[in-house]
């Protein structure tokens, strides 16, 4: 059975959002094109949002010893 093809847009959204999360710069954008940029741009203004409310990604939480 053939997979479906992932939505690029949604992609990214995605990752976008988690380069935020992570507290990279947004000047990281991989895209160029208007409409993909804008969507990793407000992927990761929420992630980023999250990053500086204090939240975490699982994996780095680990890695300094949190609970």
């Amino acid at each position: 059975m053939k997979r479906a093809k992932r939505d690029k847009t949604e992609r990214a959204y995605k990752l976008g959002y988690n380069q935020g999360l992570k507290g990279h710069a947004k000047e990281r954008c991989p895209y160029h094109e208007t409409e993909k940029r804008g969507l990793w741009m407000g992927g990761w203004r929420q992630g980023h949002a999250f990053y500086v409310a204090g939240y975490r990604m699982p994996s780095e939480m680990w890695a300094v010893g949190g609970s």
